[in-house]
């Protein structure tokens, strides 16, 4: 195994850059092919509302899509930012899987495709083997990121790895490997992301380390506290359905942050009260609800949801009702941007 300071930091075609980030999710026919023209319409809508753009992550349902379906939802998105003016926008392109082997390999696929950073979540399908050991599951990400062509964030999703969840001391040793850029925790652990960031941020790391490191929440509903916190921005899935909401709750956090102006710190707020709302139904509401929400109440010539691939189900009426009562505010506000 490679050292982490004797690693060289793969080369960036275009910078990672901090703020509100979006999983994109992967819109199927009614016959479960992947439905490339809404896919390219969502990514197009997301860029245009300054929202970064994350391919093959867990609302883009990785885990349903074959090799060659990988590659083309990188490449078909690629062009389709490319020919819209948006060369400059980075893709973000979920590469983990079951092994490192497989996992660098996709990495490069990734790569091949067009994307220009991966995110790989910890091996869960072994965790009945390997979940407490915490040498084996570092050995696997050291594997990784020695072999990605592309600069590796960690994804740390315990609800989707099998309840593994890395903490803080992990994630700090991790960060010094000079091919980890960041770092997703969708396990909504605050202090555990400022621990990050504080280590990352300090000017002994910033020696080490020629690119920074990036902590982003999972989740939007705590997008506010997390930016106070010193973390970078946010992934959230909720950016699919009110882009220009989140990104609005960005800019006017980090204005109120860097001017120490307590009304925009206040407007920030307000913001946050309509955004935490938001949140909270597209979690409830799963994948099939988010894409229930794309085609219900987002304007656009096509569907930009789709269907998902067995076994996630229809959205149910109950969800629908749920969504239609909860997401009101936020809808109201994003179509007034």
């Amino acid at each position: 195994m490679t050292t982490p300071n004797d690693m060289a930091p793969a080369t960036l075609s275009r910078p990672f850059t901090a703020g509100a980030w979006c999983p994109v999710t992967t819109p199927f026919t009614p016959d479960e092919e992947v439905d490339y023209s809404a896919l390219k319409a969502q990514v197009v809508r997301l860029a245009k509302a300054r929202m970064g753009i994350v391919l093959l992550g867990t609302n883009g349902e990785a885990s349903h899509l074959n090799d060659s379906e990988r590659s083309a939802v990188i490449r078909e998105s690629r062009a389709a930012l490319d020919s819209n003016g948006f060369t400059h926008v980075p893709i973000l392109a979920g590469t983990g899987t079951g092994s490192a082997k497989e996992t660098v390999r996709l990495c490069r696929e990734a790569r091949d495709a067009g994307a220009d950073f991966a995110i790989v979540i910890p091996p869960g399908y072994f965790n009945f083997a390997i979940g407490r050991d915490l040498a084996a599951l570092k050995a696997f990400f050291y594997k990784v990121l020695d072999g990605s062509p592309i600069p590796v964030m960690i994804y740390n999703f315990p609800g989707a790895a099998s309840g593994i969840d890395f903490n803080s001391d992990t994630l700090i040793e991790l960060s010094e490997h000079q091919n980890c850029f960041g770092a997703k925790l969708t396990c909504a652990m605050v202090g555990k992301g400022h621990r990050l960031a504080l280590h990352t941020q300090s000017a002994a790391y910033k020696e080490r380390h020629p690119q920074t490191f990036f902590v982003l929440p999972g989740y939007s509903d705590i997008l506010l506290p997390s930016l106070i916190s010193r973390m970078s921005g946010c992934i959230t899935g909720t950016g699919n359905v009110i882009p220009k909401t989140i990104v609005k709750l960005y800019d006017t956090a980090i204005l109120a942050l860097a001017s120490n102006d307590m009304a925009l710190l206040e407007e920030a707020r307000a913001l946050q009260d309509l955004v935490a709302e938001a949140d909270w139904a597209i979690v409830k509401a799963g994948i099939q609800g988010t894409k229930y929400a794309l085609d219900t109440y987002v304007e656009s010539d096509i569907k930009l949801g789709g269907a998902t691939r067995v076994p996630l189900p229809p959205t149910n009426d109950g969800v629908k009702t749920m969504l239609a009562s909860s997401l009101k505010r936020a809808l109201a506000f994003e179509n007034t941007l």
